[in-house]
């Protein structure tokens, strides 16, 4: 019985690693451009705002929302709409995401630069629970290079926890800059080594299974 109890346990805290459910993020791929003035094209060919579906400014002159017909030479990695951070100057946006699963996640996104200037694309990212920051990272790239995906490392929460998504321009502060699309969080695939121990326990109940029935 207690063996029982303890196979139990270790089986459960190994699917709790591994089997939570994706965390949503709202617009990851901008394409929600409702009740935007002029339908996300403010400025004309593209459009600055404080706040978009999901996302919300932090700081510098807001989000830079562009099309598959702004630049004419870039479109979105899919759908029509993607997010350039240097708007009027180099800008910061965020998302707070609440984990209704504990588990292990990573969050990713594409990214391209603008131009072909080295250090002039440069896209943070960063996810926090409150003053603690998990994980964080930077990427940067020259034109005409295409569409990258970036993978964060890996974070664990608890069910309920919310935690802040942070996208900032960290390039040239000249309004030309990275451009963000198709943002995502997603569960961590179990390993091959916590596949294997599942595996271990499994045989490890149905042996003891078999000792008391032959006891019996």
């Amino acid at each position: 019985m207690r063996f029982g109890k303890f196979l139990a346990a270790a089986v459960a805290g190994v699917l709790v690693a591994g089997a939570a459910s994706a965390a949503t993020v709202v617009n990851g791929g901008f394409e929600d451009v409702s009740g935007l003035n002029k339908g996300g094209l403010n400025k004309g060919s593209y459009g600055i705002y404080e706040s978009i579906s999901g996302w919300t400014k932090a700081t510098g002159g807001g989000i830079e929302l562009q099309n598959n017909a702004t630049l004419g030479n870039r479109d979105a990695n899919s759908g029509n709409w993607y997010v350039e951070l240097d708007s009027t100057g180099n800008s910061s946006m965020y998302q707070d995401i609440t984990f209704s699963t504990a588990g292990v996640y990573a969050m990713s996104f594409f990214y391209a630069p603008r131009t072909k200037t080295p250090g002039d694309n440069g896209v943070s990212y960063s996810i926090a629970n409150g003053s603690s920051e998990l994980v964080s990272g930077l990427v940067d790239g020259v034109a005409p290079a295409d569409w990258m995906k970036v993978t964060s490392g890996s974070f664990k929460v608890d069910a309920g926890d919310t935690l802040r998504l942070t996208f900032s321009a960290e390039g040239i502060s000249n309004s030309l800059g990275g451009f963000i699309d198709d943002v995502s969080i997603a569960p961590v695939p179990l390993p091959a080594s916590a596949l294997l121990l599942m595996g271990a326990l499994s045989g490890m109940g149905i042996a003891a299974r078999r000792r008391k029935s032959r006891a019996a």
